[in-house]
């Protein structure tokens, strides 16, 4: 089992609430769009069975794993996460 943050931009109202509720099955909500989930291989395939029609065409929907102890890929809908280069304090 591993721990993923998962996130998701759902701009309906009624999709961004489905979805919401089915993602309190596999997870913790710690924002209004993001749960932090620890899921086995199997859970992630049935995750995105779930929420997959869930969503529309420009929806964002994003799986991805808190560590780095296995070489996992980021598993998204729509749209490619935004690539951040290294955070520098002031």
């Amino acid at each position: 089992m591993s721990l993923y943050v998962v996130a998701y931009d759902i701009r309906h109202s009624g999709r961004r609430r489905r979805v919401a509720k089915a993602l309190r099955i596999y997870g913790d909500r710690l924002q209004k769009s993001v749960f932090e989930a620890a899921l086995e291989p199997e859970d992630i395939q049935e995750l995105c069975r779930r929420v997959g029609p869930m969503l529309g065409k420009n929806d964002a929907f994003a799986i991805l794993p808190l560590d780095d102890r296995l070489d996992r890929p980021r598993l998204h809908w729509q749209s490619t996460p935004r690539r951040f280069g290294p955070v520098t304090l002031l």
